[in-house]
Parts: structure tokens; sequence; C-alpha cells
């Protein structure tokens, strides 16, 4: 038999203690668990593009007659919903002047007063000569739509697009209210009684977003571009509009 040094046998006891750990940590070690549900960015859901048409749709024109006493009084309504803005043109023709056509001119307002209760008063003067006047003011919404979102499909989607933020209805019909009313510059005293007022036009036109999808193929995800594709906002211009609620009231006359 061989007999071993003592150092011998202190390498041999150590290494069959590095061995035996070895072996202890080789049967603890599990592999990590798995699951059957992987990551992943998809989710089942289509990508959909909103392609908006600015649509401009221009009312008959409203001729009345403006009296001294009793302003002209009416209300209109929109029945589409995404409205981006109303313009008023108001223009008129001064009938009475006085002093080389430079006196006497006439001061008409037009006051508007918004589905969310703000009003605004715009006033001029007709012009010396001419004795012509007009008045243009443009309200506007601030709505500006989204151009995308992500839908299960294509029924999803158009249920979708006819909610809010996609779709904004606090002014559809809903009644504006316009007053446009004169300060007559007569001058002189008989004339002034029988200068009545002045007849006047107030045109109205307004502007809003009409949308179609379009299914995205290039991306997995929605999103909100800060600067979206050109072809995603298109103009159109409606001379005779499908179907509109004009005026429902007046407060005004002619005097003979």
């Amino acid at each position: 038999m061989i007999k071993l040094k003592k150092n011998d046998k202190i390498i041999i006891i150590v290494a069959v203690v590095i061995l035996v750990i070895a072996g202890v940590g080789v049967a603890m070690y599990q592999s990590p668990k798995t699951t059957g549900n992987l990551p992943s960015n998809t989710t089942g859901e289509k990508s959909y593009d909103i392609i908006w048409t600015e649509r401009k749709v221009t009312l008959p024109t409203i001729s009345e007659f403006a009296n001294k006493n009793s302003p002209y009084d009416g209300t209109f309504t929109i029945p589409e919903g995404n409205l981006k803005s109303i313009t008023f043109n108001l223009s008129w023709t001064d009938d009475h002047m006085t002093v080389m056509k430079r006196m006497g001119l006439d001061r008409f307002h037009l006051d508007v007063t918004t589905p969310d209760g703000v009003t605004f008063i715009e006033i001029n003067t007709s012009a010396p000569k001419t004795g012509e006047g007009t008045i243009t003011h443009t309200v506007s919404t601030g709505i500006i739509p989204p151009i995308s979102f992500k839908a299960a499909d294509d029924q999803a989607a158009q249920a979708k697009l006819k909610e809010k933020p996609y779709y904004d209805d606090s002014w559809s019909n809903k009644e504006i209210k316009i007053i446009v009313g004169v300060k007559i510059g007569e001058i002189r005293i008989l004339k002034k009684i029988l200068d009545k007022g002045n007849d006047f036009e107030l045109k109205i036109s307004y502007q809003y977003y009409d949308g179609a999808l379009k299914v995205d193929t290039t991306k997995n995800t929605g999103g909100n571009p800060t600067t979206p594709p050109d072809d995603f906002w298109v103009d159109e211009e409606i001379t005779q509009p499908p179907y509109i609620s004009m005026i429902i009231s007046t407060g005004c006359g002619r005097y003979v």
C-alpha cells in the first residue's frame, strides 16, 4: 500500500469536497420555466388611418331689413359634426346719405352667439361716397381631429369614428343666434324720421371635417403623428348643401 504524505491527503480531501459541492449544485439547478404566452407587440387589432375631407357649405343668403328700432333677430343650426369654422359676411348700402355723401352714414352691428354661450360683436360704418359697408368675421372651433387609431375590425372602426375624440357634435343642431342692427346716421330732422333703417345681405358658410377610414398596413400601432401626410387633408366646397336648418325666427319688419 502506498503511503500518502500529509500534504497529499489534504489536497485529496479538498478535491473531494469541491466535487461534492459541484454535484449538489448541478442537482439543485433547474432551468427557467417558460410559459406559452410569449411577449408580443401585436394585439390582434388593425391600425386605421383617417382621411379627413374639409368640406365647405354655403347657406342661402339672408336678404332682410334692419329697422332702427327693431333689429333683425334670427337663429340657424348646422347639422354636421366636427365643425371647423363658421364665416359671416354682412353687406349693405346706405340709402340715405347727406352732405356730398360724407355725412349721415349708417352704422351696422352684427352680434353672434354660439352654442357654448360665447358672443362676439362686430361694428362697421358705411363708406363715404359709395355708402357701402361690410362686416366679415370667422368663428373657429379649434377642433383638429386625430388622424389614426386602432380597432379590432372594420365594423368596430366605423363605430369608433363616430365617437369622441374622432367625432365632435358639441355644436351639431344647436341654435346659433344672430342679430343685425343699424344706427342711422341721418342728421336732418325730417329725413331722420323718414329713415326707418336699411336693407342688408348676410352670407353664412361653414367648414367641417368628414372622415373616411383606410387600413394602415405599414405599421402595428395607430399613433398620432405630429405632422400628417398631405393626403390626410382634402378640401371640398359644397355650393348646394344636402340639408340645412336655417332661420326659424325673426324680429324685424319693413316700414313702408
